[in-house]
């Protein structure tokens, strides 16, 4: 039975624990609700910018910001905009591993989904500059 687009909001809501994005377990998990050609929008000016397709640039993706900062949650939201696009308002504590400065941004995620998968990831970072500044 496929899953509805509110059901699968519902089930990567579950996931987010504070530490859930510095927790390759987690992302493996929510790569479960992607599509295999999973579109993910990234700011340009980031280490991990760029438009990335399928699973294994999700992974990288993941893995790239995992290598540069741990990143905690500190509160999450989401709406729905669409019957198949949902919004989610996340606030994240990123610390850079190679300097220790942090910052708390909160950044928007564009979620779409289609056939009871994610689809399609377009992210929206509050502030690039001040994130790309904790790296030094």
């Amino acid at each position: 039975m496929e899953l509805t687009p509110a059901r699968v909001m519902e089930t990567l809501a579950a996931s987010w624990r504070p530490d859930a994005m510095s927790d390759p377990v987690t992302a493996e998990r929510w790569a479960t609700l992607f599509a295999d050609d999973i579109v993910l929008v990234e700011p340009e000016s980031l280490p991990h910018g760029g438009v990335h397709r399928g699973l294994d640039a999700f992974r990288a993706v993941q893995a790239g910001m995992r290598e540069h900062w741990e990143q905690r949650i500190e509160g999450t939201e989401y709406w729905r905009c669409a019957a198949d696009l949902y919004a989610l308002r996340i606030v994240i504590r990123w610390t850079a591993r190679a300097t220790g400065r942090s910052v708390v941004l909160p950044m928007i995620d564009l979620i779409r989904i289609r056939g009871g998968q994610i689809i399609e990831v377009e992210a929206f970072v509050h502030d690039t500059k001040a994130l790309l500044d904790t790296l030094g």
